[in-house]
C-alpha cells in the first residue's frame, strides 16, 4: 500500500494533480480547497502528500493529503458504511477538520445535510459512527492547528526539516503553546530528540 509520496507537480488541475517520483507519474485525487502554489508545477520543488491507496475491483485510486491529521479524518470518514471517498472529500472540502469534528460532537446533522451528496440517513450514520471514535480528538485545538500550522510548518521547513515530520509532531504542540512562535520553539526543542 501506497502511504505517501514525495515528488515533483507536473500537473495541477481542481482536484487531482499528477506527481512525478522518478520519472513515473502519479494520479492523486486531492482535496480541491487545498492551495497547490501555481509556480510549484514543473518547478524542481518537491511536494510531499500524505497517501490513501483506495483498491477497488476496477481501479486503484491514490488521495492525498498535506497533513497527516487530514488523511487521518479521511479515513475515519470513509470508514463509515456507504460514505465513499468521493463523499469524504465533499465533506473535507466543506470545512476545515476542526469544524468537521465538531459537527459530529455536537450532534449536527444540518451542517452534513447541507452538503452535496450527503442525505439525512448518511448524515447520522457518520454522526452515530464517528463520534465515540473521536471522542479524545480536541476540536479547538485542531481548529487552532489549521489557522496556523501552515505558518509553523513553512517556518521549519525553510530552516531544512521535512514537512512528513513536522505534520507528525504539530499533533503533539500542547495547547498552553498559543502562539505561531511558540510553537516554532516547542517543535525547535522536542524534534531534535526524534
Amino acid at each position: 500500500m501506497i502511504s505517501y509520496l514525495k515528488g515533483k507537480v507536473k500537473l495541477a488541475r481542481f482536484g487531482l494533480i499528477i506527481l512525478d517520483i522518478n520519472g513515473v507519474g502519479y494520479k492523486v485525487v486531492v482535496n480541491p480547497q487545498i492551495a497547490i502554489p501555481e509556480n510549484i508545477v514543473d518547478s524542481q520543488d518537491d511536494i510531499e502528500l500524505f497517501i490513501h491507496e483506495h483498491l477497488r475491483e476496477d481501479a486503484d485510486d491514490l488521495y492525498g493529503f498535506l497533513e497527516y491529521q487530514e488523511l487521518e479524518l479521511f479515513q475515519r470518514l470513509i470508514s463509515v458504511n456507504g460514505v465513499g471517498p468521493k463523499a469524504a472529500l465533499n465533506i473535507m472540502s466543506a470545512a476545515d477538520s476542526g469544524k468537521i469534528i465538531t459537527a459530529i460532537q455536537n450532534e449536527d446533522m444540518t451542517f452534513f445535510v447541507s452538503i452535496s451528496g450527503i442525505g439525512k440517513k448518511a448524515a447520522a450514520k457518520i454522526i452515530l459512527d464517528l463520534k465515540t471514535k473521536i471522542s479524545g480528538i480536541n476540536a479547538s485545538n485542531i481548529i487552532t492547528l489549521s489557522n496556523n500550522s501552515d505558518d509553523v510548518s513553512d517556518a521549519l521547513v525553510s530552516l531544512g526539516y521535512k514537512r512528513a515530520d513536522i505534520s507528525q509532531m504539530i499533533l503533539q504542540i500542547p495547547e498552553s503553546e498559543k502562539t505561531s512562535e511558540n510553537k516554532i520553539k516547542w517543535l525547535l526543542k522536542h524534534m531534535g530528540k526524534k
